[in-house]
């Protein structure tokens, strides 16, 4: 069947195309049926104001609220957030499972295409028998496997996003995480830390879910969430298990080491700041980070876009049998100028180069091949300065 595939590069580091960048997603369980709302519904608010119409309240679903919240207390009202409220029975494994036809995915094919950032976490305070295995809910390492699976199903259907877990019920002991940094999973990140301590022994802790969504949202794919000039989180406490940020037994930097979204703070500077926007894989992946992966995603949508008006279009082709380079030259210089439109101009990206092969046989295989190689932005993550005393009288 005729159509356009996209495989991701690994290790190589015309017109402007609108694409919403910020458009966010929020699963979580919720409490009960109430104030017109029916759990288990999509809806898409964009703001406060607007969760009332669509039957969703404080006294009903506390959990909910503090992270919608928190969400827009960082993208501003007026963020479009396409959310759903799932039964308290539902563990964020079921969640993220693309056979749960109640989870992630009806709010993905609600959303149809639309959502870019997705979030998920469920409340364990309400679950009767709360669980820990390495260090958090013992269902978070099956939905990492599954929020994977789901993530690519959606980003081979040309509809690519990146996922957030809210990592609940941290025990406080990071030395028992799970590695992530050993695994492979470059379209989720876990989130470990909140606005308010966890009870002893973690059992039942949240995450600042909302929060991390919601400065995703309000910044262009290029930006990392833990980018200092951001300013700091909207928040006067923040904590990783039951340890407030900075004391004894907190241990942001081992949790962080270990491929962790957490807090952080830096000596003389007020308030607290995200670590890193790591992802749950090794940091030779070119896309170990969440900033890096919204500006390939970017790119997916544009070229994508852009070439489907070729599919089945017809081809000069010259009497040795190889492309009309003119045709390959012009083709690539559109692709280049929507990418540079939209991207480089915006400096979400260093530069773009896009190039067709007149060689290939296009005759035999139907298949046009073209190379899209993409320069993004470095990041000043670790900075050295040499300080010391000069005497000018030696110069």
């Amino acid at each position: 069947m005729s159509g356009v595939s996209i495989n991701l590069a690994n290790g190589g580091l015309g017109g402007t195309l609108q694409t919403a960048d910020g458009i966010a997603g929020l699963v979580l369980t919720g409490g009960v049926d109430a104030g017109g709302y029916v759990l288990g519904t999509p809806k898409l608010v964009t703001g406060l104001s607007s969760l009332t119409a669509a039957g969703i309240t404080e006294d009903d679903n506390a959990f909910a609220m503090r992270q919608i919240k928190d969400f827009y207390a960082l993208a501003g009202d007026g963020a479009q957030l396409y959310l759903m409220l799932v039964p308290d029975t539902m563990t964020v494994a079921d969640i993220a499972d693309i056979t749960e036809p109640n989870g992630a995915q009806k709010l993905l094919q609600y959303a149809d295409g639309k959502i870019k950032l997705l979030g998920i976490m469920t409340d364990d305070t309400a679950v009767d028998t709360p669980t820990q295995e390495d260090a958090l809910n013992s269902d978070i390492p099956q939905a990492l496997v599954n929020m994977g699976f789901l993530a690519n199903e959606w980003f081979v259907g040309h509809k690519p996003f990146r996922a957030i877990i809210g990592g609940t019920s941290y025990s406080g002991v990071p030395a028992d995480l799970a590695d992530q940094t050993a695994d492979s999973m470059n379209r989720v990140a876990i989130l470990i830390g909140d606005t308010r301590p966890a009870p002893t022994g973690g059992i039942g802790g949240a995450a600042c879910l909302g929060m991390a969504l919601g400065l995703a949202a309000s910044l262009p794919v290029q930006r990392k969430l833990s980018r200092v000039q951001n300013g700091r989180l909207p928040t006067v406490s923040a904590y990783v298990g039951q340890y407030a940020v900075g004391a004894v037994g907190s241990d942001e930097g081992v949790i962080a080491g270990r491929g962790y979204i957490t807090f952080r703070r830096y000596p003389n500077v007020t308030g607290f700041f995200f670590s890193s926007d790591t992802m749950c894989t090794a940091p030779s992946d070119d896309y170990q980070f969440l900033s890096r992966g919204r500006i390939i995603d970017k790119a997916h949508v544009l070229a994508y876009a852009t070439f489907v008006q070729e599919v089945d279009d017809e081809v000069l082709i010259n009497t040795d049998g190889t492309l009309n380079s003119g045709y390959c030259k012009g083709l690539s210089q559109q692709m280049e100028n929507v990418i540079n439109n939209t991207m480089t101009v915006n400096n979400e990206i260093s530069s773009v180069t896009c190039f067709i092969d007149p060689e290939q046989n296009i005759l035999a295989t139907s298949r046009l091949e073209v190379s899209l190689s993409i320069i993004p932005v470095g990041y000043s993550s670790n900075i050295t300065i040499s300080l010391g005393f000069i005497n000018p009288a030696n110069n």
